[in-house]
Parts: C-alpha cells; sequence; structure tokens
C-alpha cells in the first residue's frame, strides 16, 4: 500500500469515515471522532498487508472499530468521573417546609425563575424540587450528564442574579 501516498488515501477514503461518523451517529464532537477516523485510517494504511485481503475492508474495519473505542473510552469515563461542579450541592435548596407544605413549589420561586428556558426550569423542578441527582434527569431526559450539567449551571447563575435582585 505504501505505492501510494497517505493524502490521496485520505481523500480516497473520506467518505468512508464520514459514512462511520453518519451510521454511529456520532454528531457531538464530530471533529474529535473524524480525527480518530484519520488517524484509524493512517494505522490501517501502515499496518495493510498485500495479498490478506482487500485494504477498503481493512480500512473499513479499522475505522469503525478505532470509533467504537473511542465511544466506550468516554462512556466509562462519563460514568466513572463526575466533574467538581457536579458534586457540589446547588447552593440554591428550598426549605423543607416549602417543598412539604406547597402544593406547587414552583410558585413559590416565580419571583426567581422567570428567566429561566424551559430546560433550566426542569433541571430546577427535577433537582431541587424533587431532589434527583444529575445522572437520574439525564437518563429519564435521554441527554449526557454534560447536558444537565450546563442546564444546572446556567439555571444556577441566572437564580443568583434574581435572589440577589430580590435582596
Amino acid at each position: 500500500m505504501q505505492a501510494q501516498p497517505f493524502e490521496e488515501i485520505l481523500n480516497q477514503y473520506k467518505p468512508l469515515i464520514k459514512g462511520q461518523l453518519k451510521k454511529l451517529n456520532l454528531y457531538r464532537n464530530h471533529d474529535h471522532f473524524y480525527q480518530v477516523g484519520v488517524c484509524a485510517l493512517w494505522e490501517a494504511y501502515r499496518k495493510y498487508e498485500e495479498g490478506k485481503g482487500a485494504f477498503s475492508t481493512f480500512a473499513l474495519h479499522t475505522v469503525r472499530g478505532h470509533m467504537l473505542m473511542e465511544l466506550r473510552r468516554e462512556r466509562v469515563y462519563d460514568e466513572r468521573f463526575v466533574l467538581k461542579d457536579q458534586q457540589e450541592s446547588s447552593d440554591f435548596a428550598l426549605p423543607a417546609s416549602l417543598v412539604e407544605y406547597c402544593d406547587d413549589p414552583l410558585e413559590e420561586l416565580e419571583p426567581y425563575i422567570g428567566q429561566l428556558s424551559s430546560r433550566e426550569l426542569l433541571w430546577v423542578q427535577e433537582a431541587i424540587v424533587y431532589e434527583k441527582k444529575l445522572g437520574q434527569i439525564a437518563v429519564e431526559q435521554q441527554v449526557s450528564k454534560n447536558t444537565v450539567a450546563t442546564w444546572r449551571k446556567t439555571a444556577l447563575k441566572k437564580l443568583r442574579v434574581a435572589a440577589g435582585a430580590r435582596e
């Protein structure tokens, strides 16, 4: 395979890399996974041995395999490690009496939550009112933990500003 320069191989196999990105639904971190595909193609280019099958098949399996391994690595990392920001308390807790005695605790928070987006309001309701963990909210909403952490971060910023304005 060394007869052709890698740049030609890369140009020829870009559709293969992009096709695997599409088949594996890799829309988040697209550039990262594209680079994983390019590196895998480079490895396939270096390790390919004539007479052991078609290069295109070898390249496909190598590229797909590396992308799947990277997905697995990310999933394991997300399961094992929680960002420090996600571990801290919310700094905005409802008094127990409010949750116990109010029909709708969000009604009591109305002056504070007016500026929140629907996702941030969802985080307030699920995390603060119903005391659900970040991971549980992520599973229920079918999003990543990092997405819920972003909702949390922006909601807390807005709540702090609103609380400061009311003092």
